[in-house]
């Protein structure tokens, strides 16, 4: 049995722990993964910080990518064999496949006995269930998915999460010609440039930081305000003017604040669409004007993770626009598994969309 290096999770604002532990043999249908590349979520820096609770100790982390460490019979999400070696991301739950939510309702991330990658406590001798370690080991009813050799690790790392979540969100919404984004992270960064690949005339982002929304330009917007700046019945008027006075489309919020939702519903044309994706922590709380939501006739989305399909979605728009879209430079710092503190540290101030973590340095 190797020795595995892994960091736990001790409690909201607590330093981490880093920990050796032995692996033991995997069961049939687990795939034991070397973590090449981590990155920390805002889930991860919600969870830190004590904004949504998990069970502790745990080892959190699940946006990675990695490689199979051994010889397996499992097969990826397209029917192929993993062999040894082999480049992967893979879904950042497993589920049965059987219960109710899984087959009838087409919901495997509310699987009625779901397990979460970063989220479950640890559990000893069989522990490696989170992505900030050296190892990570999959489940039955993980989707694992071959990474192609033209795509880097940095380009790779958060399709499993935040990309993902943004496309099955826009899957079940009708999107129209004219979007605002709430929000500028790496959700926010991801919806922009599919928005825009989507064929979206307008895409306007909206943060209240001047940096992020200059990298939204980069990744397609056509528009950006800053809440600093403008107020929403400004941009409201700005928006009014670019949709011939009806409003846009569809809002997209991403930001997890929660008077982003009252701000947008005067944005929104009759009939329009709100998808909201960042409202993951139970203080998104706000009193919300409901006769607006009635009079113009408004569609309210909630959607949260995905199915394991849109993962191979993800892989393919990022290869296909990779050399449009500078992917790799949405993780900005990465620091070895020993400077863990250092690197939420960082993460928390948010001067980057993501901060990454090599388990190997």
């Amino acid at each position: 049995m190797r020795p595995a290096r892994t960091s736990l999770f001790h409690g909201s604002n607590q330093p981490f722990e880093i920990y050796q532990c032995k692996i033991e043999p995997s069961d049939v249908g687990e795939v034991l993964v070397k973590v090449n590349l981590a990155a920390i979520c805002g889930s991860d820096l919600h969870t830190f910080t004590g904004r949504r609770t998990s069970p502790i100790p745990c080892i959190l982390g699940h946006e990675a990518v990695g490689q199979v460490a051994e010889s397996t019979d499992v097969t990826d999400f397209n029917g192929n064999t993993l062999n040894e070696g082999d480049r992967i991301t893979w879904s950042i739950v497993s589920s049965c496949g059987t219960c109710l939510n899984c087959t009838s309702y087409q919901l495997p991330q509310k699987c009625e006995t779901l397990s979460k990658y970063g989220h479950a406590q640890r559990s000893l001798p069989r522990d490696l269930n989170g992505g900030f370690a050296q190892y990570i080991r999959l489940q039955p009813g993980t989707a694992i998915f071959r990474l192609p050799d033209s795509m880097a690790d940095s380009e790779s790392v958060s399709l499993n999460c935040a990309l993902s979540t943004v496309i099955a969100g826009l899957n079940v919404i009708d999107i129209g010609d004219s979007v605002v984004i709430q929000g500028c992270g790496m959700l926010g960064i991801y919806a922009t440039s599919l928005l825009r690949y989507y064929g979206c005339g307008v895409v306007a982002v909206v943060d209240v930081r001047s940096d992020r929304l200059k990298m939204a330009k980069n990744f397609g917007a056509t528009h950006t305000f800053n809440l600093t700046e403008v107020s929403p019945d400004q941009i409201n008027d700005e928006l009014l003017a670019l949709t011939n006075q009806y409003g846009v489309d569809l809002v997209v919020e991403v930001s997890g604040v929660a008077s982003a939702f009252t701000d947008s519903l005067d944005w929104l044309r009759i009939g329009g669409y709100y998808l909201t994706l960042g409202y993951v922590y139970p203080e998104a709380v706000t009193i919300v004007p409901m006769d607006k939501i009635v009079r113009k006739c408004l569609t309210i989305h909630g959607s949260h993770n995905y199915h394991p399909r849109f993962l191979g979605d993800a892989i393919e728009f990022v290869q296909e626009t990779r050399h449009q879209y500078s992917f790799n430079l949405l993780i900005g710092n990465t620091y070895p598994l020993a400077e863990i503190d250092q690197a939420f540290q960082e993460a928390i101030k948010g001067n980057q969309i993501r901060i990454g973590l090599n388990p190997w340095e």
